[in-house]
């Protein structure tokens, strides 16, 4: 088969991670693409070029332009030889199969949370069905995921185009290693700073906690800024490290003590998987796809409760059969979610469209 997975572009965050990871993998077996619509330099690009994966890049200004699906279409008219195209975060998702129509492609598209903005806008309902109807099949990253997009293009429970495909993570890549810990205590938080992860529930609950305990966030955003300015407010900047965009992941879980999810929503955690891997306890708010990966194995808080994460914190610090059952637990769990099962789902769905 020839695969071309298609995205915005690779800048942090974790579908972009996860497309790094198990590209490789699948061009193991298949000859697979990538094509990016802006960007070409970054950690990513080059992880998956050194892998030997081709990389196009059509270096769009203007990602949510309509103008977006010329350049496209003109791309694979130029490259007829795909069976397959994959299709990962808006606006893609509406661009690549109109760009498609009339061509001898099939399409798969992932959906990656169980919610966006768009689904709060009655109006543009009509127009995502017409979208998801361009689908040969779509896939959804946990139970819930399907759940809610099914409810919001309003598919028949017989509509065997949607299917559940969990993310999956290489774990054998996130085994703890021995590195130097540089505070006493340390959450970690890897993600955007967007609206959706709530750094800011993190923020002010290290304010209820003893001064020698930090935290470090990986990753860049929209809000940065105003986390950087709420920890100033808190007077708590000296506890609250901003990495920005790092490529030892591993190393840093390592060397923290607790993994923390504070979003507002999730499709799956993707970012949990990786911190259980590890070895730490994971903390995460209690909410639909996010919820599914961690009741069980860690524990959970309601979305935005700083006296909760706060309390959750105090009590997996201090009681070191706590800490050790729930290290012990998320081990166990992370084996559930291997990379190459995913990798091998993924594949049986472009074989059964192409049959």
């Amino acid at each position: 088969m020839n695969i071309l997975q298609v995205i915005n572009n690779f800048m942090v965050g974790g579908a972009e991670r996860l497309l790094s990871d198990y590209i490789p993998m699948m061009a193991q077996r298949h000859h697979v693409e990538v094509l990016t619509l802006q960007d070409e330099d970054s950690y990513f690009v080059r992880k998956l070029r050194e892998a030997g994966i081709q990389v196009h890049c059509l270096h769009l200004r203007h990602l949510y332009s309509p103008l977006a699906i010329w350049s496209i279409r003109r791309f694979l008219k130029r490259n007829p030889q795909y069976d397959v195209l994959h299709v990962h975060l808006f606006p893609s998702q509406y661009w690549v199969p109109l760009a498609a129509i009339g061509l001898n492609m099939k399409l798969v598209w992932t959906e990656h949370n169980t919610f966006n903005r768009r689904w709060n806008i009655p109006w543009l309902r009509p127009i995502e069905k017409k979208i998801y109807a361009l689908y040969d099949k779509i896939i959804c990253i946990s139970p819930a995921t399907l759940e809610a997009t099914m409810a919001w293009t309003q598919a028949q429970p017989s509509d065997a185009r949607y299917c559940v495909i969990e993310n999956g993570v290489d774990i054998s890549r996130f085994r703890k290693t021995i590195v130097e810990r540089p505070y006493p205590h340390c959450l970690i938080q890897v993600s955007r700073f967007e609206e959706q992860k709530d750094q800011d529930t993190v923020i002010r609950a290290l304010k209820l906690l003893d001064e020698d305990i930090h935290v470090m966030f990986v990753g860049v955003g929209t809000r940065l800024q105003q986390c950087q300015q709420l920890a100033e407010e808190l007077g708590v900047q000296h506890r609250v490290h901003f990495l920005g965009i790092r490529n030892d992941i591993r190393e840093l879980l390592s060397s923290a003590d607790i993994g923390v999810i504070s979003s507002h929503w999730e499709g799956f955690g993707l970012v949990a998987v990786e911190a259980m891997a590890n070895g730490l306890p994971v903390i995460a708010s209690d909410v639909d796809g996010l919820k599914q990966v961690v009741e069980g194995a860690g524990l959970l808080f309601p979305a935005g409760d700083v006296n909760a994460l706060a309390e959750h914190v105090r009590a997996v610090l201090s009681d070191k059969r706590l800490y050790e059952e729930l290290s012990q637990k998320s081990l166990e769990r992370a084996e559930k979610y291997d990379i190459s099962t995913m990798c091998n789902n993924y594949i049986k769905v472009y074989e059964d469209i192409l049959v």
